[in-house]
């Protein structure tokens, strides 16, 4: 505030200043031009009697003045000008010589062509038509301003040091009573009169602080209490179930506003049958648990009373991925199982039968080579598998190096050709020079995947079209096809793992159920996104989108 204050006199000085200087020489710009003006008619006047009696146009030579004189014919013909030699334009249209025809004077300020300045003009209609015009420079003016800005600043500089000492003892003397206020007693303080109310206020709040850090101490003990140690949604409610504190996380989960929930019952914010079970076990055991579902999430509730027992403490964990990752788990079990038990049952029941004597010694080929046909399908299973195992494991050898995925790409359709050629597949190649950072083969095994899948659910003289584009700091990988197509209710499955939009056609073609999803894994270690465009009977589009070497 002092220093408000004081800055507050200097500024107040300074415009003053500034604003006296300002009037200075606005008068002088003002009244300068036009005294020059009135020295200029009083000059005109001595004139006129001395042209009349000398009646030579020469005559002006031997008149003595520091104005411009000259003298303009009716018809605006410069006759004399005691400052230029040249022959001069016609000046008939001049402001000063066209109001001196018209009126009998005129005057203007304005700049000469002639003399390359601001000039003073006037101008005297003669008895004889012509025009008896006058001219000062316009400087005069300003050089007189210019001569006293010195002066000015000076002054201005002046009165400003000169103030500062009494802007500061001003200052002091203003602020010094509200500088000795007692905020413990400041009743008894001798302020301005002013300020009695602002006292009076600081007074009363001074005992609301004091009484509210009382309550405060003990909230925060019993704050320290209930939130130790909390890592998920936290509710800590009173015996009536009113909410006395509720974290970001609890909100969140319930979908309820922080600000609109506090000293609300959690009937009032959730009035899911599972909150209210929870409650009524809570009130009758002191501690409960329980889950709910909302939103697609799955929540497990945890609630106990504390031991001061005036209130209870809510506990909300989200264990929507711990849930679903079991459900995956028995999912995935019972499918390997299934997946496993089909090639083994083929292969043991063809085996028994041979072994028993019971196949005939030409059909002993044709067994052996279902053996063998089931057995590598057992052994791809098995492979893939693995593949997926260790990428749930988070692929702890994968390399992080610069890739040029348009190679890896045009290599994956090399070795694919004569598979894509047997089915009467066209498979092309083209994109630009691409680089990616992460795992070589783990690169391969992706695109071979999706190729795979492309060529496997083709149609007789269809096409397969691979690219690779640069665009921005991202690389688009793009595996598109004229096969068979999926049907939107199967497009967000298929890259589970077993899932297969056409179980019949799936098995025909040997497909394990699993490519898709190690594609899946392979895009999330490289930090990539997957997005699919398909359409039955038409074709599939996959694209894979990388962030380019540079973004890593």
């Amino acid at each position: 505030m002092r220093k408000r204050i004081f800055l507050s006199f200097i500024a107040l000085i300074i415009i003053f200043g500034a604003l006296s200087s300002a009037l200075v020489a606005s008068i002088i710009a003002t009244v300068v031009p036009q005294q020059v003006m009135i020295r200029l008619e009083d000059e005109t006047r001595l004139l006129i009697p001395r042209m009349a009696e000398s009646g030579d146009q020469a005559a002006f030579d031997k008149l003595l003045s520091t104005s411009r004189i000259t003298h303009i014919a009716a018809d605006g013909t410069v006759l004399f000008d005691s400052q230029s030699s040249q022959e001069l334009d016609n000046h008939a249209d001049r402001d000063e010589v066209k109001r001196a025809f018209e009126t009998g004077y005129g005057s203007a300020v304005r700049h000469s062509d002639t003399l390359k300045a601001n000039m003073i003009y006037v101008a005297t209609r003669l008895e004889d038509g012509s025009v008896l015009r006058l001219a000062a420079p316009e400087r005069v003016s300003a050089e007189m301003a210019g001569s006293m800005l010195p002066w000015q600043i000076f002054g201005t500089v002046a009165l400003i040091l000169f103030s500062l000492p009494l802007a500061a003892v001003i200052t002091n003397r203003l602020i010094r009573p509200i500088l000795e206020i007692d905020l413990d007693s400041p009743d008894d303080s001798l302020v301005y009169d002013e300020l009695i109310p602002l006292v009076r206020r600081i007074d009363d709040q001074a005992k609301l602080n004091r009484e509210q850090l009382e309550a405060l101490n003990d909230r925060r003990q019993e704050l320290d209490a209930l939130l130790g140690g909390m890592h998920e949604g936290f509710v800590a409610i009173d015996r009536d179930h009113r909410i006395i504190l509720i974290n970001h996380s609890a909100c969140d989960m319930l979908g309820i506003d922080r600000s609109w929930a506090q000293g609300k019952t959690i009937p009032e914010v959730n009035r899911r049958q599972e909150m209210l079970s929870l409650l009524s076990e809570l009130e009758a055991q002191g501690s409960a648990e329980g889950m709910m579902e909302r939103g697609g999430r799955s929540y497990v509730l945890s609630a106990s009373k504390v031991e001061s027992g005036r209130g209870s403490v809510l506990l909300i964990s989200d264990q929507t991925d711990k849930i679903e990752g079991e459900a995956m788990r028995k999912r995935f079990t019972a499918n390997v199982s299934h997946e496993l038990r089909t090639p083994l049952t083929t292969i043991s029941g063809y085996a028994e039968m041979i072994e028993k004597g019971m196949v005939k010694s030409a059909d002993i080929p044709t067994f052996g080579g279902i053996i063998l046909r089931e057995s590598k399908r057992l052994l791809s299973l098995v492979e893939d598998i693995l593949r997926l195992s260790k990428l749930d494991e988070g692929f702890p050898r994968g390399k992080r190096d610069k890739v040029a995925l348009d190679e890896v790409a045009k290599s994956a359709c090399e070795s694919l050709r004569p598979l894509a050629a047997d089915k009467d597949i066209s498979l092309t190649f083209e994109g630009e020079d691409t680089c990616v950072t992460g795992d070589r083969t783990l690169l391969d095994e992706l695109l071979m995947n999706l190729i795979d899948n492309a060529i496997k659910y083709n149609q007789p003289g269809g096409r397969v079209e691979v690219n690779t584009s640069n665009r921005g700091d991202r690389v688009i990988l793009t595996v598109a096809d004229t096969g068979i197509g999926i049907e939107p209710e199967h497009q967000t499955r298929i890259f589970e793992r077993f899932y297969r939009s056409d179980k019949s056609r799936s098995k025909a073609t040997g497909g394990t159920g699993l490519g898709l999803s190690i594609v899946k894994h392979a895009a999330e270690y490289h930090d990539a996104t997957i997005s699919l465009d398909s359409t039955p009977g038409q074709g599939t589009t996959i694209s894979v989108t990388f962030p380019g070497c540079e973004t890593q």
